[in-house]
C-alpha cells in the first residue's frame, strides 16, 4: 500500500512541475549533502552576497557546462602540448653542471668501492639506503641471534657513547647505521681513515631494529673483541670474577661495568650464563666490553686451569643459615664445611690474589661453586641486611663488595708506599 502510495505522488509531482523546475529540486539534495555556502534555485528570489560563494543550480548553465564542445577542449589540450619548455640556463651552462654532478658521483661510488671514511673535504661518505633495503635486514638480523653472532664474529651496539667507548679502545668498527647526520659529528675525531662503511636509513626502520623504546638514531657493528685483543686497564687489582648462572641480562652488564669500575683483571663466566655478547647485556654494561677480558661457557672442571695459583677463592652467598642447624645440609654438604664471614670482616690486604664467585638471583650458587671453592680452602662472605629483607641485586652486591676489596688495597699499597718514601728520606 505504501510502495503505490509513493508511486502516485512521484507521478504527481512531475506532471505538476514542469521539467527544468524538477530538475533543479533533483540537484538541491546532492549540492546540499556537499554543504554549500548558500544554493540559489530558479524560483528563488537573487540575493547580493559578496563573500560567500554562490552556486546557482539554474538548468540552463548546468546543461551549458556539461555540454562543452568537444573541439574546445581538444584545442585547448593542444595548445597546452605545443607550448615549448622555457629553460633558465643556456645549454653550455647545463652540460658543465651534468658533467660536475657525474663526477661527483663517480667519485663517490669510488670511494665507496675503497671503504674510505671521509672525502676531499673532510666530509663522512655515506650510503643513503631506500626504505625495506634488503642489504639492512641481513645484516642485523644476523646479529639478533646468538648462533650468527658467533659464527659472523659481529657485535652490536646502539648510541653514539658505546661507538665511542669501542673506538677508544681500538676496536675494529664495521658499519654504522643513522639515521639523521648530525649524529655523526660525535663520531668524527675517533674514527679511523678506512675500512668503515655508512648507511643512512629512515627512523621509523631504526626504530623496528632497536632493542629499546625510544631508539638514539645510530647503530654501530664491531668486530668481537677477544679476551687477547681487548683493552685491558693499565694496572688492573689482583681480583677476577666467576658468574655462576646468571641469567639475566641486566645483571651481567651490571656486573661486567661493576668490575671494569673496581679495576678487576678479568671476568669468567661458567656454561649456563646469558649470552654477553646479547644487546641487552652490552647496553647495561656501558661499554665495558671493551676494556675487560671476559672468558665465557667455561666448563667447571676446566674452570681451575683459569685460576691464579695462589688465589683465595671467596663465595658471596646470601643464603648463610646457621652453622650449627645440620638439618640445612646434607652429610656431603661443601657449605656446611665453610666458614661465614661478613663482607667488611674479611682482610683481603693478606691475599696475593682474589676469586669472588657470584651466583644468579633464580639458581644462586651451585654445587660446582662450593666444591671448587671447597678445594681452594675458601670462604662464604655474606652482606648483613636490616631485619625483614632477604637479598641484595646481584649487581648490587657486587659492588658493595668488590669496592670494600678495592678499598682496602689501596688503603694498605698507599701505607706501604707512604713507609717507603719515610725509610728513603731518613
Amino acid at each position: 500500500m505504501a510502495r503505490n502510495m509513493n508511486r502516485l505522488m512521484s507521478q504527481i509531482f512531475t506532471r505538476q512541475l514542469p521539467s527544468a523546475a524538477y530538475k533543479s529540486v533533483r540537484l538541491y539534495a546532492r549540492w546540499s549533502h556537499r554543504s554549500p555556502a548558500k544554493v540559489l534555485l530558479p524560483f528563488s528570489e537573487k540575493s547580493d552576497l559578496k563573500k560567500e560563494k554562490i552556486i546557482d543550480l539554474d538548468p540552463s548553465i548546468i546543461n551549458k557546462k556539461c555540454n562543452k564542445p568537444e573541439s574546445e577542449t581538444v584545442k585547448n589540450n593542444t595548445a597546452i602540448q605545443e607550448q615549448p619548455a622555457v629553460s633558465s640556463l643556456p645549454p653550455e651552462k647545463t652540460k658543465q653542471i651534468k658533467q660536475k654532478r657525474d663526477e661527483k658521483l663517480k667519485k663517490h661510488k669510488f670511494y665507496l668501492s675503497q671503504q674510505k671514511v671521509f672525502d676531499d673535504k673532510g666530509d663522512i661518505i655515506f650510503e643513503k639506503l631506500k626504505e625495506n633495503d634488503g642489504r639492512l635486514s641481513t645484516l642485523l638480523v644476523r646479529l639478533k641471534s646468538k648462533k650468527e653472532r658467533l659464527r659472523s664474529g659481529h657485535m652490536f651496539v646502539e648510541g653514539w657513547r658505546l661507538i665511542v667507548d669501542g673506538l677508544e679502545a681500538n676496536c675494529t668498527l664495521k658499519y654504522v647505521i643513522f639515521s639523521r647526520p648530525e649524529e655523526l659529528s660525535k663520531l668524527k675525531p675517533f674514527l679511523p681513515k678506512t675500512g668503515v662503511r655508512f648507511y643512512k636509513v629512515a627512523y621509523k626502520e631504526m626504530q623496528m631494529w632497536s632493542d629499546v623504546e625510544t631508539s638514539p638514531g645510530i647503530f654501530g657493528i664491531f668486530e668481537t673483541p677477544t679476551a687477547k685483543t681487548v683493552k685491558t686497564i693499565s694496572r688492573p687489582l689482583p681480583l677476577q670474577f666467576i658468574c655462576d648462572n646468571i641469567r639475566v641480562p641486566g645483571n651481567l652488564g651490571a656486573i661486567l661495568r661493576v668490575a671494569v669500575g673496581a679495576g678487576c683483571e678479568k671476568v669468567l663466566l661458567s656454561k649456563g650464563c646469558v649470552d654477553v655478547w646479547d644487546p641487552k647485556v652490552i647496553r647495561s654494561a656501558a661499554g665495558a666490553h671493551f676494556r675487560l677480558p671476559i672468558y665465557q661457557s667455561i666448563d667447571w672442571d676446566e674452570m681451575p686451569s683459569h685460576l691464579e695459583k695462589d688465589t683465595s677463592v671467596l663465595i658471596a652467598d646470601s643464603n648463610t643459615t646457621a652453622l650449627d642447624d645440620s638439618s640445612e645440609f646434607e652429610e656431603n654438604d661443601k657449605r656446611s664445611d665453610m666458614p661465614v664471614l661478613p663482607y667488611y670482616g674479611v682482610d683481603y690486604s693478606s691475599f696475593k690474589h682474589t676469586t669472588l664467585i657470584l651466583g644468579g638471583e633464580t639458581e644462586g650458587i651451585s654445587d660446582d661453586s662450593y666444591r671448587l671453592a671447597a678445594a681452594k680452602n675458601g670462604v662464604r662472605i655474606n652482606i648483613p641486611l636490616q631485619r625483614g629483607v632477604d637479598s641484595l641485586n646481584t649487581g648490587m652486591a657486587t659492588a658493595v663488595i668488590a669496592f670494600e676489596i678495592r678499598k682496602q688495597l689501596i688503603k694498605t699499597w698507599t701505607q706501604e708506599k707512604l713507609a717507603r718514601q719515610m725509610s728513603q728520606a731518613h
